[in-house]
């Protein structure tokens, strides 16, 4: 009873379209959902809504100012980029010749976090552009009523970029503006989360409240029917690890450590317990979510298998821990028990993980195609290669961690920022093939949805424009 009541009231929270959703699958038995091999022997499922096209949002205008439009947009996106490799020449030029007295390391690791956020979107908005240009609707793949607009995207990432460098600079100058060093990392955290959550009708509002509910979705997973926009937006999560360990980080800071340490490289001490777990959240979120799939579709395969391959995420954090834990306390690395798990844990991880993306999310590995696939969108064959060869390598960047990071010859934060650019990287490639697959699917098939479910969601969009 009292779980019941849990899912009722995390369930009240994902707003009335949610309801209609739950409604309905709650009222009618649950169908046997097409399975993986039937859409790959090409049972096809027509579903004419996925062709009706969408206004983009903040970018439509007339025809005949569409042009005028986009040039004034590609302008605005020159200015904010020559501001912004300006103010990140001048943060790399102050930070080589910066005071030695000064504390960086908890700095950088805030300033990282946010820097990685930032960059996500702006990959995300070349991913846009890229998808466009071969003709797939990200909008009706995601539950999006409104199509984004790739610049519009990317001069939102590149306005965002020059604030954070223009925060970095003024850090390194503080003396110049009589406020508190330490006051600019918190500031910039405070306005990119007030920008997310305000209701004033500007700058994609309906996409930031997508981004919201998609988010609530995602935390709460094994309470809600997952759809392709939830599945996804915890893939991207995964990816930024690091970021939300440096976002709890600086919350450790600002709550219980600015005041009562005097050395700020040190900070965060007082909840390093919780590190793991939170760097466990992203995969616990995909693998809840699989679980989830698998009681709705009561598909063992690919559901079970998929939530096996985000369990391994728990051992390589667990092993990881316990020999980082043993080295801080012998002063020294030895090759005992948990290190050789951690990098037995960590190959298989990555193993199942490289195999997982380049045959199920990507469709690729057809040996009568080319070790590619009979239908490719993109017109380039060596940039899907370029993304088997690319997504291997950087799968196994993990062993730099455990060669170059242990033999102390890059300090650990600058590796850890790194490897982290690298991933965001590896994620914004595999946004490229993973949309195109799930684009070719849903034209012949339903690979990873009832189209049922995808008919619900455009009644729901038809019945709430209907009472708007």
């Amino acid at each position: 009873m009292h779980f019941k009541g849990l899912m009722i009231a995390v369930q009240t929270l994902d707003g009335e379209a949610g309801k209609k959703r739950r409604a309905k699958a709650y009222l009618r038995t649950h169908r046997k959902v097409q399975t993986y091999q039937g859409c790959e022997a090409g049972e096809a499922i027509e579903d004419k809504s996925y062709h009706q096209k969408t206004e983009p949002e903040n970018c439509s205008v007339d025809t005949e100012s569409k042009k005028a439009y986009q040039t004034w947009l590609i302008f605005r996106l020159g200015i904010l980029s020559g501001m912004f490799f300006v103010l990140f020449t001048v943060l790399v030029i102050a930070a080589i010749r910066a005071d030695n007295d000064i504390q960086w390391q908890p700095a950088f690791r805030m300033y990282r976090g946010m820097f990685l956020f930032v960059l996500e979107f702006f990959f995300f908005g070349i991913n846009l552009y890229g998808w466009k240009s071969v003709g797939i609707n990200p909008a009706h793949i995601c539950d999006l009523k409104n199509s984004l607009c790739p610049l519009r995207m990317l001069e939102m990432s590149l306005f965002f970029a020059v604030l954070w460098g223009t925060s970095a600079v003024v850090f390194l100058f503080s003396e110049h503006f009589g406020l508190p060093r330490y006051f600019h990392p918190i500031a910039l955290a405070c306005f990119f989360s007030i920008f997310g959550i305000n209701t004033l009708d500007f700058c994609l509002r309906k996409a930031r409240f997508w981004l919201l509910r998609a988010i609530w979705r995602v935390l709460t997973a094994p309470f809600h029917h997952v759809g392709f926009a939830d599945f996804w937006l915890a893939d991207q999560l995964n990816s930024l690890v690091v970021a939300i360990l440096d976002m709890e980080y600086m919350s450790c800071f600002y709550a219980l450590d600015y005041y009562s340490v005097q050395d700020r490289s040190k900070c965060g001490s007082k909840l390093y317990g919780l590190r793991p777990l939170i760097a466990c959240l992203p995969a616990w979120w995909r693998f809840a979510q699989s679980l989830r799939r698998y009681d709705d579709t009561k598909q063992k395969f690919p559901h079970l298998a998929n939530a096996g391959k985000y369990s391994t995420t728990f051992f390589v954090v667990f092993f990881s821990t316990v020999a980082t834990t043993h080295k801080e306390n012998t002063g020294k690395q030895q090759m005992d028990f948990y290190f050789l798990f951690w990098i037995f844990s960590a190959f298989i991880s990555s193993c199942y993980t490289y195999v997982w993306d380049v045959r199920m999310d990507w469709g690729l590995m057809d040996s009568s195609h080319g070790y590619l696939r009979a239908k490719l969108l993109f017109k380039r064959l060596g940039f899907y290669y370029f993304a088997l060869v690319s997504n291997l390598f950087l799968r196994l960047s993990w062993v730099l961690t455990v060669s170059v990071g242990e033999a102390g010859l890059f300090h650990s934060e600058v590796l850890t920022a790194l490897l982290a650019v690298l991933e965001v990287f590896r994620r914004f490639v595999w946004n490229f093939l993973r949309v195109e697959n799930e684009h070719l699917s849903r034209l012949k098939g339903a690979a990873d949805h009832s189209q049922e479910e995808l008919r619900e969601y455009d009644e729901d969009e038809q019945s709430e424009e209907s009472i708007g």
